[in-house]
């Protein structure tokens, strides 16, 4: 990955919103714990949190878009992120930018579509890294949609860190990577994505 960071602070002017991967990762997490029964655990773990503002609860990252505009792309797969509430007080804000410095004006094309793949690559391994921790009843609900947005953007994580060993990796979320990942079954995850319907 050609990323690098630096920690920002951020005013009443600064305006974030949510990278589109990240935001329909973020919407079909948020599903999943609706559609598996979980409101209560959503209100009840919120309000938790909410009491709570002695540290940060959030790590946030960030890319820029423009003049105090950012692009959320990690820290938001979390059932207390709540991007209205976000302050200097309760996150850290880290800023991130290509590592490629000193290219020649006819590089800025290659080196804008690296980043942007780069980009992607942070969210979903960011995302890879919530729904391995997260408390969802019935994560098998997150899988078609799931494997239609991976579809969609592309990204060799997928194959990278799951399908390496396969004969024919995909580039896209199979059924048994997330089996594998949730140390659950496929069987399981199966039954679990009918409820989606």
């Amino acid at each position: 990955m050609r990323l690098e960071a630096k920690t920002i602070t951020i005013n009443d002017s600064t305006n974030i919103r949510l990278h589109p991967l990240a935001g329909k990762l973020y919407k079909l997490m948020m599903s999943a714990y609706i559609v598996g029964g979980q409101e209560t655990y959503i209100k009840c773990i919120t309000d938790k949190f909410n009491c709570y503002q002695s540290l940060p609860i959030h790590n946030v990252s960030l890319i820029s878009e423009d003049t105090n505009k950012y692009l959320l792309i990690g820290g938001c797969f979390s059932p207390v992120f709540n991007r209205k509430d976000l302050n200097n007080r309760n996150t850290i804000f880290l800023s991130y930018r290509t590592s490629k410095h000193n290219f020649k004006p006819e590089h800025k094309s290659e080196i804008d579509k690296e980043f942007d793949q780069d980009v992607i690559d942070f969210i979903f391994m960011d995302f890879i890294r919530a729904i391995s921790m997260l408390s969802l009843s019935k994560p098998g609900i997150l899988y078609k949609s799931l494997k239609e947005i991976t579809q969609k953007h592309k990204s060799p994580i997928w194959s990278e860190i799951f399908n390496r060993e396969a004969k024919n990796p995909k580039d896209y979320v199979l059924l048994n990577n997330v089996a594998d990942l949730l140390d659950t079954t496929r069987g399981a995850l199966n039954n679990q994505a009918k409820l989606e319907k």
